[in-house]
């Protein structure tokens, strides 16, 4: 959950500069940003609804819940592969709505491998002493989302009513949970990708977790939050010496753009081959952002 906002912010920048990518998902951004943030938040939501209803997210401590797991690290190319071919097909959901989601899906993939060496590095340099290394993630994740949200709306946002938009997951109200077309998107994703599928319960569940969190960070408990996490290596952790998280999210976005070129391919095609597959994992590998930095490193 602590990147969530890091995410948020970068599929955002990718709606704003959207003349390189195809042509559907340019309109697919321009007509339903909010699915795009939703496949961009999704594999932080399960945070939202563990029974301590959103303490751990607000507290930014603890291990991912079991489907953070599973969306971030056991088979994401997998799941976002199914995805593209169930919207192809034009099954479950509008197709511009599936693009959005689908857009939002790889930016956040694609993200999350470009900035794991920095993290890997940052948690081994500036763990405090009796922290987990999990705890230290979570903290480092934190204090990057907030500068990099600082960096580009000269404000971290967070205690004002504007952090609410970042969370506008749907349209309409979030407290409604998700629609029956997008969980069975995710379902049948899952099941295709991990052989196991949240409940549409769990999933309307995390929806009002993080309409909740929306609030309680856009009143003056945000700010307090912020106040709380401060401390001087802040700056360290976003840009210093060897150290550019805006740089790094950019080539993220240029990996994403090749990716949904690639994708979007496969959809105007509807050609979901196990050639046209390959190809894809070619230029995306399966795996896990440690895994994958691992892979290109060897």
């Amino acid at each position: 959950m602590p990147a969530i906002f890091t995410h948020l912010t970068a599929v955002e920048r990718l709606a704003a500069h959207v003349n390189t990518l195809p042509a559907e998902f340019t309109r697919a951004l321009g007509e339903d940003l909010e699915y795009a943030r939703f496949g961009a938040a999704l594999s932080e939501l399960p945070w939202f609804g563990r029974m301590s209803l959103g303490l751990d997210a607000w507290l930014g401590k603890g291990t991912p819940p079991h489907f953070a797991s599973l969306f971030s690290t056991r088979a994401p190319v997998a799941f976002g592969l199914k995805a593209a071919e169930l919207v192809s097909n034009g099954a479950l959901v509008g197709v511009e709505a599936g693009l959005a989601f689908l857009a939002g899906y790889v930016t956040q993939v694609a993200v999350a491998r470009a900035l794991e060496p920095l993290v890997q590095s940052l948690v081994v340099t500036h763990k405090r002493p009796g922290e987990t290394p999990a705890d230290a993630r979570n903290r480092i994740e934190w204090t990057q989302s907030l500068a990099l949200m600082q960096d580009l709306h000269g404000s971290p946002l967070v205690g004002t009513p504007a952090i609410r938009g970042k969370l506008q997951l749907r349209k309409g109200s979030l407290f409604k949970g998700i629609g029956r077309g997008f969980y069975e998107l995710i379902r049948v994703s899952s099941q295709e990708a991990f052989g196991e599928a949240p409940s549409k319960l769990d999933v309307d569940a995390w929806m009002r977790g993080a309409a909740l969190y929306s609030i309680a960070l856009g009143s003056p408990l945000g700010k307090l939050k912020v106040l709380s996490g401060q401390h001087l290596s802040a700056r360290e952790l976003y840009r210093s010496e060897g150290v550019d998280v805006f740089a790094a999210v950019d080539q993220g976005l240029d990996h994403a753009r090749e990716v949904l070129t690639a994708l979007g391919s496969m959809i105007r095609r509807n050609s979901f081959t196990a050639r046209a597959r390959s190809k894809l994992l070619e230029l995306c590998p399966e795996g896990s952002p440690a895994e994958v930095m691992r892979s290109r490193a060897a």
